[in-house]
């Protein structure tokens, strides 16, 4: 059972791009929903849909990051059993 680097690789990169993008999305439309009439202004500085846009981009980057980095090892496993 040999891992490909690449594969692996290209698959992370893709998964934390998608992933940042995702979470950051998510996070803006529940903060926005949810957060909106919280004063987190006053004590942390910045707006609860900010927050929330920031956070849910962190937790998507880094659970796509893992998702992209196992689905394309096994896709690489896979071509590499056909041929």
């Amino acid at each position: 059972m040999k891992r490909k680097l690449l594969p692996g690789i290209i698959g992370g990169f893709i998964g934390f791009v998608v992933g940042a993008f995702a979470g950051g999305y998510l996070g803006l439309v529940v903060g926005g929903t949810f957060l909106g009439g919280l004063d987190i202004y006053e004590h942390t500085g910045i707006e609860g849909y900010e927050l929330a846009a920031y956070v849910g981009a962190i937790i998507g980057a880094l659970v796509l990051t893992v998702l992209g980095v196992r689905l394309a090892l096994r896709m690489a496993d896979k071509t590499g059993k056909e041929m």
